[in-house]
C-alpha cells in the first residue's frame, strides 16, 4: 500500500500561493465513525478550510464545531441532512463564503489545489464542480463524495428545495443524485473540473479502483467523460479521493505535508 501512495506522490503536488477564497467545508459523518473517520479528518485536511462543520446524527465533543439531527440516523436520511445543512449555511450563520465544499468522511481534500482550481472561477455566480456522473438527470451530478458549491448556487439550491415539484423531500441515500436534480431545475449543472491533459481533479473511486477504472462496465457506462487508463486519469493538481480509510488519509496528509518534497508555486 504505501508504494501505491508513494507512486501518486510522483503525479501529485500540492500548490501553494493562491490567492484566497473562503471555503467553507461541510463534512457528512455518522455516530459510528465520530472517533475514526471524522477525528482523522479533523486532525488532516479539514483545518485547511477556512471554516468547517461536520453534520451528523448525535452530538460531538464541544470544541469540534458541529450540528446533528439525532432523528435522521440511517443511510437513508442522507438527503434530508443535505437538505437541512445547506438551509443552516444559508439561513442560521452569520458568516458568509465564496465556497462550500460538501464532503464524506472517507473522502480527502487538498485544499490548496481546490483554492487553486477556483482562482479560475467568479464566486458571485452560481458553479458547481465534482466528478460528473452522466445519468440521473441530464447534463449529470456531481459524485457525492466531495463536491463544491458558489454561494449563489447553494442560495439558489435553498429556493428550488421550496418547491416539491421540482426539488421534492424524501427519504434517499443518494442525495448526490437529489442534489443534480434540484439544481438542473435552476438551470445549473456540473462544469468540467478535468485539467488540460484530461485527467481528473476529483475522484470517486478508492486511488487503487481508480487506476483500473477504464477497464469497469459501469464507469465506462456512466462517467461523462471516458475515463483514461491508469495514472493518466489523476491530475498532478488532484483534488479530492473518495473511499480512504483513516489510515490511508494519515498516510497520505503525511507523505503530502511532513516529507520534504519540492512544492511548485502558482
Amino acid at each position: 500500500m504505501l508504494s501505491m501512495w508513494s507512486s501518486l506522490l510522483v503525479l501529485i503536488a500540492v500548490i501553494s500561493g493562491c490567492t484566497p477564497a473562503t471555503i467553507f467545508c461541510l463534512i457528512h459523518t455518522a455516530t459510528p465513525s465520530h472517533d475514526t473517520r471524522a477525528q482523522t479528518i479533523l486532525e488532516t485536511w479539514a483545518k485547511r478550510c477556512d471554516d468547517f462543520i461536520f453534520f451528523t446524527d448525535s452530538p460531538m465533543s464541544s470544541e469540534i464545531p458541529h450540528i446533528y439531527w439525532k432523528e435522521l440516523h440511517s443511510r437513508d436520511h442522507s438527503w434530508e441532512k443535505i437538505r437541512r445543512i445547506f438551509s443552516h449555511v444559508i439561513e442560521d450563520m452569520e458568516d458568509e463564503y465564496d465556497w462550500y465544499l460538501r464532503a464524506d468522511d472517507d473522502a480527502y481534500v487538498i485544499v490548496e489545489n481546490l483554492r487553486h482550481f477556483l482562482a479560475n472561477y467568479s464566486s458571485k455566480e452560481p458553479h458547481y464542480f465534482g466528478y460528473r456522473w452522466n445519468f440521473f438527470v441530464p447534463h449529470g451530478y456531481a459524485d457525492g463524495g466531495v463536491y463544491v458549491l458558489s454561494r449563489p448556487a447553494v442560495e439558489i439550491f435553498n429556493r428550488v428545495m421550496e418547491n416539491p415539484k421540482l426539488c421534492p423531500e424524501m427519504h434517499r441515500a443518494e442525495e448526490d443524485q437529489e442534489m443534480g436534480r434540484c439544481l438542473a431545475a435552476a438551470g445549473i449543472y456540473p462544469e468540467d473540473t478535468r485539467d488540460e491533459n484530461g485527467s481528473d481533479r476529483f475522484h470517486h473511486f478508492h486511488p487503487t479502483e481508480q487506476l483500473v477504472m477504464y477497464k469497469d462496465p459501469f464507469a465506462r457506462k456512466n462517467a461523462y467523460y471516458p475515463p483514461l487508463k491508469g495514472a493518466k486519469n489523476f491530475s498532478p493538481e488532484m483534488i479530492g479521493f473518495h473511499h480512504l480509510s483513516p489510515y490511508e488519509m494519515r498516510v497520505f496528509d503525511y507523505f503530502l505535508y511532513k516529507l520534504k518534497r519540492r512544492v511548485p508555486q502558482s
